[in-house]
């Protein structure tokens, strides 16, 4: 069955594109229209360059010696990638001189991807606040970014992450031993914190997300973001862990193949060995979809969806 989707801004949540569209604003390089020729060109560009990828994936696959980016290629790749980065782009000041593009319904944006990270921050503040849990864990936390702005935000909810790669662990627990977050975090908050000082709580752990450190219901919400995309050879050891430590709601973030089985979307995620799932596999890991949007930035090639899940109470 077809899974129906809500516009943001009658999902619930205080959300609107206008609203999605000021918290990128600060990582915005150029904002064009759908017809600028800068604009046809990047399409163009991407499109051309994917196509000739996927069918290269398809040639090497016939000839035996395709290589699919499993979960070890994946942690080596991102492991440099958190540690190179740190925070630094995040920073709000001096706004990027290029970036990616991106499109949001008929607004079409060169931006840096932390325009899109903030985006989907203040889209996880705002289903925290609706759903209300006690404790929250992120599968897939990267460098932490999220959990340790939402700690900050939440103060009184129990935080915890999971994170493959030492990289992004490390710079997590490196932030955690200022006293106060970071300005470069308080800034980036779409939200203003409400206790600098509660980031320092925020429980790490390095694992895999398809063998979870915790006991069964252990968090009252789980969550990802773009996180399960990389996890496609393990994706279902990887919903089915969500599904268990979580005791009342998953939210995931991510590109559902629903929202991404036309053009370049598809020809992306196929090259890139992303996440295949669709949002009607939910209920059979025990989640029950009761909020689906897709209404969302994204860059060109790639379209997150929002999916709330409740947790089907076992039968007794």
């Amino acid at each position: 069955m077809a899974p129906t989707f809500t516009p943001i801004a009658e999902s619930g949540l205080g959300l609107d594109p206008a609203g999605l569209l000021a918290a990128m604003e600060p990582f915005v390089a150029q904002r064009l229209t759908p017809t600028d020729p800068l604009w046809t060109a990047e399409v163009a560009r991407k499109s051309a360059k994917t196509r000739k990828q996927l069918r290269k994936r398809r040639w090497l696959g016939w000839l035996g010696r395709g290589k699919h980016r499993d979960q070890t290629r994946i942690e080596a790749e991102y492991d440099n990638a958190w540690a190179r980065k740190n925070l630094a782009p995040y920073e709000m000041e001096p706004r990027p001189s290029a970036g990616a593009a991106w499109q949001y319904g008929d607004t079409v944006m060169f931006a840096t991807s932390a325009a899109g990270s903030r985006a989907r921050l203040l889209v996880l503040m705002r289903a925290i606040a609706s759903l209300a849990p006690r404790s929250v864990l992120e599968v897939g936390c990267g460098n932490g970014l999220n959990l340790l702005t939402l700690a900050c935000r939440f103060p009184e909810i129990r935080f915890a992450g999971v994170e493959l790669t030492e990289g992004g662990f490390a710079v997590g627990r490196a932030v955690q031993e200022d006293a106060e977050l970071p300005d470069v975090l308080r800034r980036f908050s779409p939200e203003p914190p409400a206790d600098l000082s509660a980031h320092r709580g925020v429980d790490f752990h390095r694992g895999s997300a398809g063998a979870l450190p915790f006991a069964d219901g252990a968090f009252d919400l789980v969550y990802s973001s773009l996180a399960l995309e990389q996890m496609e050879q393990l994706r279902p050891q990887a919903l089915g862990e969500m599904a268990r430590v979580a005791a009342r709601h998953t939210v995931m973030l991510e590109p559902f193949w629903d929202c991404n089985d036309q053009g370049l979307r598809r020809d992306y995620l196929l090259t890139r060995d992303h996440f295949r799932g669709r949002i009607d596999d939910l209920p059979s890991y025990g989640l029950d979809p009761i909020l689906v949007t897709d209404d969302l930035p994204g860059e060109i090639w790639l379209q997150p969806c929002l999916v709330v899940s409740r947790k089907r109470a076992a039968a007794a």
